[in-house]
């Protein structure tokens, strides 16, 4: 079954207009998240969290961070 678990980092999450989300790294790679939006969006990241940036130019978005439930 590994590779089909998936952690949910964030769940549904509102990030308004020209606003970022941080989502806590928990021990995983940027190459393992999977980013369900529902427009544009940025993905950074320092040590400990991913930002995920709003780039819509007039709305609010709804965003899901999973991540690859495999070895963290």
């Amino acid at each position: 079954m590994g590779g089909l678990d998936m952690a949910v980092l964030a769940s549904s999450k509102t990030v308004p207009l020209g606003r970022m989300l941080f989502v806590e790294k928990q021990g995983y790679s940027r190459e393992r998240l999977v980013i369900e939006a529902s427009g544009p969006y940025s993905i950074t990241e320092n040590e400990q969290c991913f930002v995920i940036r709003n780039e819509d130019c007039c709305k609010a978005i709804v965003v899901t961070v999973r991540a690859d439930g495999g070895e963290n």
